[in-house]
């Protein structure tokens, strides 16, 4: 095949994109928050969910009764546009020479990918998900030095914080919050709290876990962030930061799941997405393994959620 002809060839390679697709980081937690919905248009209309959205109607009918008839909801549209991410490695022809396994070292190649993807999209949903700009005023709290998680001195127990806020959603939609995102610094803190410590003293526990805390919030699903990023490589910081997002999110499976199952929010994503594609450079002694993502990652129920920020000042 001509050199020229070969430098120009794109194609998908199917085994790569499965594992992309099936492959998740479990440092990770945006998914569990912002659930993924896909979507075969880069732009399109999704639905705003207010509180009718979430309340559960009376549906009993008496014989002969008439029907439970209730008014139409509003339903409010707002747009979205998906846009694209992609990030990519060359590869010499001489490196697979060497290679003892070269499918091995392209699927450790595509799980790099991933991860940098994966990074980007975590931090994408964190910068929203924590920006208290995007909560009402009875849907957030910021901890001050005097209440700090990580000073247990004070009198403040985060149980009751949590719970609070629990309740806050609860006031706003009618239904308790289903999900417990934790920066990885807030739940260090929680692990070592006396009060917490003296919850739990009389029931054979040895230690503070996310079941634990599950058990003593009623918040049956808990996520702890532990994802960290760095803008020099060589300072990091905490993606979630020291902070605790408080959710209603869609538990539908995936084959289930559509933007008009009402959640705090989604991630609408391209179908087919991501994708793993491979070019040549160079005449054919350079290999380019390139991963694609198309998403934008979206609040549909403001009221669904709550922020508990800057839980940590020591």
């Amino acid at each position: 095949m001509p050199t020229a002809r070969l430098d120009e060839l794109r194609m998908v390679d199917p085994v790569l994109t499965t594992i992309a697709q099936g492959y998740n980081n479990a440092s990770m937690v945006a998914r569990f928050l912002f659930p993924h919905v896909k979507v075969s248009k880069l732009k399109g209309k999704i639905p705003v969910f207010g509180k009718e959205a979430f309340i559960i109607r009376e549906t009993e009918r008496a014989i002969r009764a008439n029907s439970n008839r209730i008014p139409p909801s509003d339903l409010q549209l707002v747009e979205f546009e998906t846009k694209e991410r992609d990030v990519e490695i060359a590869i010499d022809y001489l490196e697979e020479e060497e290679s003892p396994n070269y499918l091995k070292y392209e699927e450790r190649i595509t799980k790099e990918l991933m991860d940098i993807l994966q990074l980007g999209k975590e931090k994408e949903a964190a910068d929203l998900a924590l920006d208290p700009n995007n909560f009402a005023a009875d849907l957030k709290i910021v901890i001050d030095a005097g209440t700090a998680f990580d000073d247990d001195t004070n009198a403040t127990d985060p149980i009751d914080v949590i719970r609070d806020g629990a309740m806050a959603v609860r006031n706003k939609i009618a239904r308790y919050p289903n999900t417990m995102i934790i920066g990885d610094a807030t739940y260090q803190a929680l692990m070592k709290h006396s009060k917490i410590q003296e919850r739990i003293k009389y029931a054979v526990i040895s230690s503070v876990t996310g079941k634990v805390l599950s058990e003593l919030t009623d918040i049956p699903n808990i996520h702890v962030g532990m994802s960290v990023y760095t803008t020099d490589g060589t300072t990091f910081t905490d993606v979630w930061g020291d902070n605790i997002v408080l959710a209603y999110v869609d538990q539908s499976d995936k084959g289930s799941r559509t933007e008009f199952n009402p959640s705090y929010g989604y991630t609408f994503q391209r179908e087919d997405m991501p994708e793993i594609d491979t070019y040549y450079e160079n005449g054919g002694k350079i290999k380019v393994v390139r991963n694609t993502d198309n998403y934008t990652i979206k609040s549909v129920a403001s009221d669904a959620a709550y922020l508990i920020s800057d839980t940590n000042h020591n």
